[in-house]
């Protein structure tokens, strides 16, 4: 067997012991009973929520594209910020989102890079929403603190990675045969970080959340009634710490982390593992699965027929 299906049953096999772990933590019948309390009209706005904030996210695509030379359609950025959406749902790490980039019709050297940063961008922009949870909420400042300052370290690593000039003359060194694409790589993530990329990007990585965090607490005053707003303080956590490269589309490792959340606040762990598959069900599946049907439906690009030479 190869090695890419290793992998896949790997993480499959963490997830599932992530959720049996989880099992014998939360009674399925809690869990059961959390979920019906959620109802139906507060799932339909806070999908229509999601489905907004999504706009957010493609556009702040397009302008890392636009700054690598790519221009890209409203429309068009949207449907493949949907699609690259499901293909995480299938993928550790959720890294399925790069694949949007062999959607665009323009050198890989351009949009790949243009993927990259964008997901840079956002867990940085995660990390930075987390931090009013560990200040005013002491029940965090426990293991969930510990991984969160050891993601801060290994992002903090990769950013000087992938923008110091220092770091690709080492790579080019060790890396010989590489040195075209190098060089294509540092001269595009140059060129967009002296542009200004960064500032408009988490201005419309903000809009997505704005409009996502909402979407949360529709859920939680059904699934926690009386809880505090202080508790949408963790909801960054959820999509950091829970996509983290060890299960298979973060499946049982973001349950894991929501039930550990709502159970530290003392709002229940059974309501918080019934949060994160319903805040999954608003923010991640249902929009990957839009993009999906829409990619599917949507006529392929033709491509250029050449003249007929004389």
């Amino acid at each position: 067997m190869k090695r890419a299906p290793w992998a896949l049953l790997l993480q499959l096999g963490v997830s599932i012991a992530l959720l049996l772990v989880l099992v014998q933590r939360v009674p399925l019948d809690e869990v059961r009973e959390a979920l019906a309390r959620v109802r139906p009209q507060s799932v339909v706005l806070a999908l229509a929520l999601s489905l907004a904030a999504y706009i957010g996210r493609a556009r702040r695509w397009a302008v890392i594209l636009a700054r690598c030379g790519v221009p890209i359609g409203a429309s068009e950025s949207y449907r493949l910020t949907l699609l690259g959406t499901f293909y995480g749902l299938i993928t550790p790490g959720r890294v399925g989102e790069f694949a949007r980039a062999l959607h665009v019709q323009a050198p890989r050297s351009a949009t790949l890079p243009s993927v990259v940063w964008d997901r840079v961008v956002d867990v940085v922009l995660l990390e930075l929403l987390c931090l009013p949870a560990f200040v005013l909420v002491p029940a965090w400042r426990g293991t969930l603190l510990y991984a969160y300052l050891a993601l801060v370290v290994f992002t903090g690593t990769v950013l000087w990675i992938l923008a110091s000039p220092f770091a690709f003359q080492a790579a080019t060194k060790l890396l010989p045969t590489f040195t075209t694409p190098l060089r294509q790589w540092n001269d595009r993530s140059q060129g967009m970080l002296r542009s200004g990329m960064s500032r408009v990007s988490v201005l419309w990585g903000l809009f997505f959340y704005s409009l996502t965090f909402p979407a949360a607490w529709l859920l939680m005053r059904d699934l926690a009634p009386g809880a505090s707003p202080l508790l949408l303080l963790g909801m960054p956590l959820l999509p950091l710490l829970g996509n983290l490269p060890v299960a298979l589309g973060g499946l049982g490792l973001r349950e894991q982390v929501s039930a550990a959340l709502f159970h530290q606040y003392g709002a229940g762990a059974a309501s918080g593992a019934a949060f994160s598959l319903t805040w999954f069900l608003v923010v991640t599946l249902l929009p990957g699965v839009i993009g999906l049907l829409w990619s599917a439906l949507s006529p392929r690009p033709r491509r250029p027929v050449p003249e007929p030479v004389a």
